[in-house]
């Protein structure tokens, strides 16, 4: 199991690294053959309407979890610049994690399923035997940004996170890599001198994770840190589901 996990883990990596580049170099193109004057000006003509449908986009991807947001979020430095970019993507990110997490906490199992199907809930409930309390999540905030949708409704399955905590930890932390994120994209539209520091940033979060991963398969055994891995074998074997108390 370990081995395959091993192996899911730098896949997983690999595969979100192409496809952060492959996004990278699609919005480039776009941006060379358009121009970014052409393109904000259009922006700008909208009026507000640019900026709340890209909030309302941003959140359904969390939402809607098998939705890939990085393209989207790549695109916001581009249309809106920076600051502005970030905090859209920012706050579109903590209403749709938000509405993910009391979808989970107040309907229960069966409401969750239908938003991101059988395979999304299998890695929800994987999540979910892995989180503990606020720390975990503040450290899936800052680190695991690529499932952070599907972190969400396994924050919200479990008792030992608030609301307010899930939506301040969402908001302060997740500052980090959405600003990150954004960057990119406006350093394709304004400094792209600044790139290259960003993609180091970008692929130092990427890999801690794996990194946590590795050292702790090599770490001596310990009761206490498996007790949660323990509850939750207890509570599969008996037949019940997280999320499904809440559904009854």
């Amino acid at each position: 199991m370990q081995a395959d996990s091993e192996r899911f883990s730098l896949r997983a990596a690999l595969l979100g690294i192409a496809a952060f580049v492959a996004a990278t170099l699609l919005i480039l193109l776009a941006v060379e053959a358009v121009g970014v004057e052409r393109i904000q000006d259009a922006v700008m003509q909208t009026g507000p309407l640019a900026p709340l449908a890209y909030i309302a986009l941003k959140a359904a991807t969390y939402i809607f979890a098998p939705l890939s947001a990085g393209p989207i979020q790549l695109s916001s430095g581009v249309l809106f610049g920076l600051w502005a970019g970030t905090f859209y993507s920012l706050l579109g990110e903590v209403i749709g994690g938000t509405v993910s997490f009391t979808i989970a906490r107040r309907l229960g199992r069966p409401a969750v399923q239908r938003f991101v199907g059988a395979e999304g809930m299998a890695r929800v409930d994987r999540f979910y035997a892995q989180l503990g309390g606020w720390p975990a999540l503040l450290y899936a905030r800052l680190f695991l940004f690529s499932v952070y949708d599907f972190i969400s409704y396994a924050a919200g399955f479990g008792k030992t996170i608030t609301t307010r905590q899930y939506v301040l930890i969402s908001a302060t932390a997740g500052f980090v890599p959405t600003f990150l994120f954004v960057a990119v994209g406006a350093g394709l539209a304004e400094d792209r001198s600044l790139l290259i520091p960003i993609y180091l940033v970008i692929g130092a979060l990427s890999f801690v994770p794996l990194a946590v991963a590795w050292y702790r398969r090599r770490r001596p055994y310990s009761p206490a840190l498996s007790s949660r891995g323990d509850e939750e074998s207890r509570v599969s074997g008996a037949g019940v589901r997280p999320g499904d108390d809440e559904a009854q």
